[in-house]
């Protein structure tokens, strides 16, 4: 359950990468055939991203763990991929809201106990 709700996660990450990649001009240029490639490969990255996640919840017992491991993963590797592909800025401010998103995901993926009426 873990491992395909981790691969979720870089999977989404990953389809969105090529959508960005397909919206940006010094790539794509003027071909159209670069813009429906790298259109294709993102649907067919997000397609097996959804797979993996759909395999994760059918493997738990409940929901909100895969969504916090597929967002977690997500988040972490989106940022990654922004600063190192993409040369975007990033800021610990950036990294402090991720992290926050994800702990906030994960309270609410906690089980609650009830407590028994004696």
């Amino acid at each position: 359950m873990f491992y395909e709700a981790f691969l979720a996660g870089i999977w989404a990450s990953v389809g969105s990468t090529f959508g960005k990649l397909s919206g940006t001009a010094s790539i794509v240029g003027d071909s159209y055939i670069i813009w429906g490639a790298l259109l294709v490969t993102m649907v067919l990255a997000n397609t097996w991203g959804c797979r993996h996640y759909l395999r994760s919840l059918d493997a738990a017992t409940n929901s909100a763990a895969p969504t916090v491991i597929s967002a977690g993963s997500s988040y972490v590797l989106s940022g990654v991929i922004g600063i190192t592909l993409f040369e975007e800025a990033s800021s610990m401010t950036w990294w402090a809201g991720a992290m926050l998103i994800v702990f906030g995901l994960a309270l609410v993926a906690q089980p609650r106990t009830k407590k028994k009426e004696q």
